[in-house]
C-alpha cells in the first residue's frame, strides 16, 4: 500500500502536491480502480473528455492524458492519494483497455532494452579502446587536480580575506571546470565552498579548514600510487569515481530511515537519506538520483523501518551504501534504537576523522532537549546547535521543554536537526522536495 509520505516524496513541486491532495476524493473521479500492479482512473477536468490517468505500483511510473508537463502530474498524485486515503473509491476491478495497452507497451520497451543491454554485454570488450578511454580520463582528472591545486595556492598567497577567495561565482566556475575534467567529486567540493562555507557566519574559521581538506585531497590524488589499496579507493571516491560493485560488502539489518535531504542542481535531483541499523548500530548514507523533470522514487518514507541488505561502498570510513532491493518498509516504535548520547557522538566523530580526514559530519539519533542555543542530552551533556529562527521555534514547540528523539548531524562545531519525534509521529524538518 502507498503511504502519504511516499506520495509526497514523489511530488515534483509544492503546487502539484497541493493540487494532488485536492483530487484525493471519489467525487473528483468519473471512475477509478486498481490492483496489485497498477492504479487507473478517469479524472474530471476542464477538458471535454476525462483525463486517463495511470500509475504503475512497481516503479511509480505514471501517464496521464492531461496537458501537464510535470511528472507525476496532479491527477496521478491525486489517484495515489485516493488509493491511500479512500481505497473504497477504487471500485473498478477490471483493467480498461487503455491501461492494459500502456502496461504492454512499457513491458515491450523494457524487454527490448534488456535485450539491447544483453547484446552489448555479450559483445567482446575492446581492451585497447577501453584502455585509451581510461588514460584520457585520468589525464583530464590530473589536469583538473593541477588546476584546482594552483588556484588554492594563488588564493592563499593573496590572502583568504581577499575578495577573490570569497567570490562564490569564481568557485562555481572552478566547479564547472572540474566537471569538464571528469572529477565530479572535486566539483562538489568547490560548490560546497560556494554554497555553504562562504555563506557561513564563521567563514573566517571554516574557509581555511575547507581549503586545507581540499588541498590534502589534491595532494593525495597526485600521490595515489604510493598509497595502500583502501586509501586509493577512498581518494578515487572523493574524486567522483564509482566503486567496483565486487568490492562492496553487505550488511543486513532493520534500518530506520532517520532523515532525508532532497536538492536539485544542474537539472539533477539528489535525494540523500540517513539510515540507522537497529542491530549493527551503524549508519548508512543512501543516495538516489533522477534527472529533471522526473522525480526521485523513495520507497522508504522518513520515519519508517525497513529490513534490507545494504551494500556498503569501500573506503577509509564507509558510510555510503546502495540498497540490495527495495525491502519492505513498516512503522514501529523507535525509542530503543537511539544513540547513547553526545559523548558517544564526539567519540565517533574523533574516530571518523582519525580514519578519514574527508569526513565533514556524522549523523546522530538521540533524545535531546533544546535550551537556548544548546541541545542537552539525558546525561546533561550539551553542544551548540544551529537553526533558523523559524526552524528553532518549531523544534522548541514540539519539544515543549522535554528531551525528545531527534536526528541530525554534527560537523565538529555545531549540531543541526533534520527530523524530530512528536509523540508517535516522526516529522522531517528538511524539504522533501527539490
Amino acid at each position: 500500500m502507498l503511504t502519504p509520505d511516499q506520495i509526497t516524496a514523489l511530488a515534483p513541486d509544492a503546487a502539484s502536491l497541493k493540487a494532488g491532495r485536492g483530487l484525493a476524493t471519489g467525487r473528483k473521479w468519473e471512475s477509478a480502480g486498481g490492483d496489485a500492479e497498477v492504479l487507473w482512473g478517469l479524472a474530471m477536468g476542464s477538458g471535454k473528455e476525462p483525463y486517463q490517468t495511470r500509475v504503475s505500483l512497481t516503479d511509480f511510473a505514471t501517464k496521464c492524458s492531461c496537458p501537464s508537463r510535470k511528472f507525476p502530474c496532479k491527477h496521478a498524485l491525486g489517484l495515489m492519494f485516493l488509493s491511500a486515503g479512500e481505497p473504497a473509491a477504487l471500485t473498478q476491478k477490471e483493467r480498461p483497455q487503455w491501461v492494459t495497452e500502456w502496461l504492454d507497451a512499457r513491458t515491450s520497451r523494457q524487454e527490448k532494452a534488456a535485450v539491447r543491454a544483453e547484446e552489448k554485454a555479450s559483445q567482446p570488450v575492446d581492451e585497447k579502446a577501453a584502455e585509451k578511454r581510461r588514460v584520457q580520463r585520468e589525464g583530464r582528472i590530473d589536469d583538473g587536480v593541477a588546476l584546482l591545486q594552483q588556484a588554492i595556492l594563488d588564493l592563499t598567497r593573496e590572502g583568504l580575506a581577499s575578495s577573490a577567495a570569497r567570490d562564490a561565482s569564481a568557485w562555481e566556475n572552478l566547479a564547472r571546470r572540474m566537471i569538464d575534467a571528469q572529477a565530479p567529486g572535486l566539483a562538489s567540493a568547490a560548490r560546497h565552498i560556494a554554497d555553504t562555507v562562504l555563506r557561513d557566519a564563521s567563514v573566517d574559521e571554516e574557509l581555511p579548514l575547507e581549503l586545507g581538506r581540499l588541498y590534502l585531497l589534491l595532494h593525495a590524488a597526485g600521490n595515489r600510487e604510493s598509497l595502500d589499496e583502501v586509501a586509493r579507493t577512498e581518494i578515487d571516491a572523493q574524486l567522483g569515481a564509482r566503486s567496483d560493485e565486487s568490492t562492496r560488502f553487505p550488511v543486513e539489518d532493520e534500518w530506520f530511515v532517520a532523515a532525508r535531504h532532497v536538492e536539485e542542481r544542474d537539472r539533477l535531483i539528489t535525494s540523500a537519506s540517513w539510515l540507522f541499523g537497529k542491530q549493527s548500530r551503524r549508519w548508512a548514507r543512501v543516495l538516489r538520483f533522477a534527472p529533471v523533470p522526473q522525480t526521485v522514487v523513495e520507497p522508504w518514507p522518513v520515519g519508517s523501518t525497513v529490513k534490507a541488505v545494504l551494500q556498503f561502498h569501500p573506503g577509509l570510513f564507509p558510510l555510503r551504501a546502495t540498497p540490495d532491493g527495495d525491502g519492505l518498509a513498516s512503522r514501529q516504535r523507535i525509542d530503543d534504537i537511539s544513540d547513547p548520547g553526545l559523548e558517544d557522538l564526539l567519540t565517533r566523530f574523533a574516530s571518523a576523522l582519525a580514519a578519514s580526514p574527508f569526513v565533514r559530519s556524522l549523523p546522530f539519533l538521540m533524545r535531546l532537549r533544546p535550551q537556548g542555543r544548546l541541545l542537552i542530552d539525558e546525561t546533561s551533556r550539551a553542544l551548540p546547535w544551529y537553526a533558523t529562527d523559524d526552524h528553532a521555534l518549531r523544534i522548541e514547540c514540539i519539544a515543549g521543554g522535554r528531551a525528545v528523539l531527534m536526528a541530525g548531524e554534527w560537523d565538529g562545531r555545531r549540531l543541526t536537526v533534520s527530523s524530530i519525534a512528536d509523540g508517535l509521529a516522526w516529522i522531517p524538518l528538511t524539504s522533501q522536495q527539490p
